[in-house]
């Protein structure tokens, strides 16, 4: 964890906890409720520098330096880092997010890549978003490559409920990282990770890092979606797996998210090796990058 102290430029942008609801079997907050804080931390940052104009998320890197359990008190600072474009040259607005706990501790940072709706970037907007801008001393999120192909085990298949839109009547961040959340329970109980293991063993699955990338258009209500998942790397405790969301009408993928945990003690609340027979079997479902 970090210096508690408040990064230059920061401003408060969350304050809250964590409900018993929104951890998961392994009994810590769970990653799709990081990503609901990061949005609700990015709106609120973003209607203070431009009230009149809407965003939607590009891109969402978060690294989890420690886990949050059931009631913690827990805030969330925020920044403009600056701006940019994307692919196709779509203007861009890159902010900082860092996740507090307790007395202040810094327990989660996020790199947040934004577009406006209207992929319309004008001097006013662009002047009042980097003159807001301040630098940030968080470790730089180091690049990754990814497979261009999809994974081939499948891990989620279901409808995109009302209760999961966001403002704009498409699924929401949250309804994103909800199901890569599931994707993950059912890579990890294709190679022994099954609830009768958690159970027996005492064991669990903890992630460090995530990388979010949404496509410009996403589904609403009603809409199928599916996932494929396959693994990146396997080590000795701690795996790296990819995961691709596509709406299954149009066969478009529109979200992926690259993942890496670790196995995990329940008791002692710390990684430790995998089972040879769960890491051999990890291995058969490797992926070509």
């Amino acid at each position: 964890m970090r210096d508690t102290a408040a990064t230059a430029g920061f401003g408060e942008t969350y304050r809250g906890d964590v409900e018993a609801w929104e951890c998961d079997a392994f009994g810590h907050m769970n990653i799709a409720f990081y990503a609901e804080r990061f949005g609700d931390a990015a709106a609120s940052l973003l209607f203070r520098l431009a009230p009149t104009r809407h965003f939607r998320t590009v891109s969402l890197l978060v690294r989890y330096r420690h886990e949050l359990r059931t009631g913690a008190a827990i805030a969330v600072r925020s920044a403009v880092l600056g701006t940019g474009e994307g692919a196709k040259r779509e203007r861009q607005v890159r902010i900082g997010h860092e996740l507090t706990a307790g007395e202040g501790v810094v327990a989660t940072e996020a790199e947040h890549v934004l577009a406006p709706r209207d992929a319309k970037m004008r001097a006013g907007l662009k002047t009042a978003l980097e003159g807001a801008a301040t630098t940030w001393a968080a470790e730089p999120f180091a690049s990754v490559k990814l497979p261009t192909a999809h994974g081939a085990l499948p891990s989620v298949r279901d409808r995109v409920k009302s209760w999961e839109l966001d403002e704009s009547g498409r699924l929401s961040l949250i309804g994103h990282v909800r199901r890569f959340s599931t994707a993950v329970t059912h890579v990890m109980n294709a190679v022994g990770m099954s609830a009768d293991y958690i159970a027996r063993e005492r064991r669990g699955f903890a992630t460090f890092e995530s990388r979010l990338a949404l496509g410009p258009w996403q589904p609403g209500a009603g809409a199928e979606v599916a996932a494929t998942s396959g693994f990146l790397a396997v080590g000795r405790s701690s795996v790296a797996m990819v995961h691709d969301l596509i709406e299954v009408k149009g066969g478009d993928r529109i979200a992926r998210l690259y993942l890496a945990g670790v196995h995990f003690d329940l008791d002692r609340r710390r990684a430790t090796p995998m089972p040879e027979t769960m890491r051999q079997t990890a291995t058969t479902l490797l992926m070509k990058t």
